[in-house]
């Protein structure tokens, strides 16, 4: 292979940018929540290692346990709900008849 001389080409690419009100905004919004994010975990970086991974074990199962509690509530509520609806013998009623259906 033959190695080329001179000058190489380079293409100069800028980024777009927008004086948008609403991007300047979500920008702000988004760098407020980086530092405000670092300075929430700068007591963890100071802490020794293992209680460090402590910490971030039960920080992660809290978040877990928090994101499963909606289906939990709704396998409790669907099992009230069905045994409702056999106590007070809904399920076994037929609904009335629709008058504007054909046939």
């Amino acid at each position: 292979m033959s190695e080329t001389t001179g000058e190489v080409r380079v293409r100069n690419v800028r980024t777009k940018r927008s004086e948008s009100l609403v991007e300047s905004a979500i920008e702000l919004g988004g760098g407020a929540l980086r530092v405000g994010f670092s300075v929430l975990t700068l007591p963890l970086s100071l802490l020794p290692p293992v209680s460090r991974q402590h910490i971030q074990n039960a920080t992660k199962e809290f978040a877990y346990a928090f994101a499963s509690l909606p289906g939990e509530i709704v396998g409790v509520a669907s099992k009230v709900v069905e045994d409702w609806a056999a106590d007070s013998g809904v399920a076994e009623k037929k609904a009335p008849k629709d008058e504007l259906a054909a046939g």
